[in-house]
């Protein structure tokens, strides 16, 4: 059904689930969203900026756009209010991350040695579609020591998938963001007093395991690529790297002209008269344009200094969540769940250090990995006030026995 939307068709069924059993939905709501405020705060930013932005046609088809991702992300946070229903959502997400590790297999590398044309709507380049997998490598690892070795088997199956994807597309940003992702949960693993039984032998073979995976799918292309994180940035002002930092710091340039913002697509627009007119030779030759590449500062361009400095306020509002979250789950002795909070958030951290580098400040995946820690910081808090409840009713506070299923 090529006319038919599969996204459009979707969407339009969650809704109407939500809208018939929403009376079933009511555990997760607004008042247990601290976050809340800010989203809606940096929505009404992105509003005003259209009666001064540079391209007010362009702003208002993507601020459409990014109306419709928070509606979404506020219906799946209202429907994933179990840990349950959150693990088959994380599930989802590893099988489509698969699925584009797949198309990678079957495309195959360019000349240039990267995957092109198999990203999503929003992101559809190479950098974009690999910095999609970067988060899955937390969740993963979390889901492989945690299920059962049936589930383990499949898990197994997607991460090699998801894995030779993010090789043959040789993204550098999502790289490092996997290897932020990944690191941040097994530092968790190995330096956390909180832990299961036999976790550290799940960290050395989890060690090993994921050492000859890198071995037998890293190729010499791959090694080589990586190599040049460093001397792009900081050495050849000739690589794509050095660029960045130049468009980067031309954005505080145009916020000296606009300091509310530019609007989306503003950047590009006005990139011809803040770069150099040797930093203008790309694939945007045809139009005069660049992008900034880079989600903090395609940020600070669009919705300027009050909307980026909002933004940051939302993200301090997220991480005081999960950390209060962690912090009930582990008086809980819910250890299990702690660390399914870990990997979302090393996952969140993961996407960021990706999308350091591509315009990523209003891609879904984003949006998405912030809604799954605030679902999981929201069940989790509720579950703890549940259980004092319980224990203000009885004569003695009940001992710690375990985990909370």
């Amino acid at each position: 059904m090529p006319n038919i939307g599969y996204s459009f068709v979707t969407v339009l069924f969650t809704l109407a689930v939500y809208f018939l059993k929403r009376n079933e939905f009511d555990k997760n709501t607004l008042s247990r969203m601290p976050e809340a405020k800010w989203f809606a705060i940096v929505f009404l930013i992105y509003c005003g900026i259209y009666f001064v932005s540079i391209t007010p046609e362009m702003h208002q088809r993507y601020l459409f756009d990014l109306f419709k991702l928070f509606i979404i992300m506020f219906i799946a946070y209202r429907m994933l209010d179990s840990f349950k229903k959150l693990e088959i959502a994380m599930l989802l997400y590893l099988v489509g991350a698969a699925y584009i590790g797949y198309e990678a297999f079957t495309v195959g590398r360019n000349a240039s040695g990267r995957v092109e044309g198999i990203g999503m709507v929003d992101v559809p380049e190479a950098n974009g579609t690999a910095a999609a997998l970067a988060p899955a490598i937390a969740i993963l690892v979390y889901f492989f020591w945690q299920k059962p070795w049936k589930v383990k088997l499949v898990i197994a199956v997607l991460g090699l998938v998801i894995a030779n994807g993010l090789v043959l597309i040789n993204s550098r940003g999502a790289f490092l963001g996997a290897a932020v992702a990944g690191g941040f949960f097994f530092a968790h693993m190995m330096f956390s007093k909180y832990k299961l039984p036999r976790q550290k032998l799940m960290i050395v073979f989890l060690m090993v395991a994921g050492s000859l995976v890198i071995i037998r799918l890293a190729d010499d292309s791959f090694w080589e690529r990586m190599g040049t994180i460093k001397t792009s940035s900081m050495e050849n002002t000739n690589q794509s790297g050095a660029r960045r930092i130049n468009f980067w710091i031309a954005t505080f340039d145009m916020l000296e002209d606009h300091p509310l913002g530019t609007g989306i697509y503003g950047y590009q627009v006005l990139s011809p008269l803040y770069l150099d007119a040797s930093l203008m030779d790309s694939h945007f030759r045809k139009k005069n344009m660049r992008a900034v590449h880079s989600m903090w500062f395609q940020g600070l361009a669009e919705i300027g200094w009050i909307g980026a400095l909002c933004f940051l306020l939302l993200l301090r509002s997220l991480f005081a969540h999960i950390k209060s979250a962690k912090k009930r789950l582990i008086e809980l002795g819910d250890y299990r769940h702690y660390y399914m909070l870990v990997a979302l958030q090393g996952g969140l951290l993961g996407y960021m250090v990706a999308g350091s580098f591509i315009n990523a400040f209003r891609t879904e995946i984003f949006y998405w990995m912030m809604m799954f820690c605030i679902a999981a910081s929201t069940i989790a808090l509720r579950i703890y006030e549940k259980s004092d409840e319980v224990a203000e009713t009885s004569p003695t506070r009940p001992k710690n026995t375990g985990m909370i299923q």
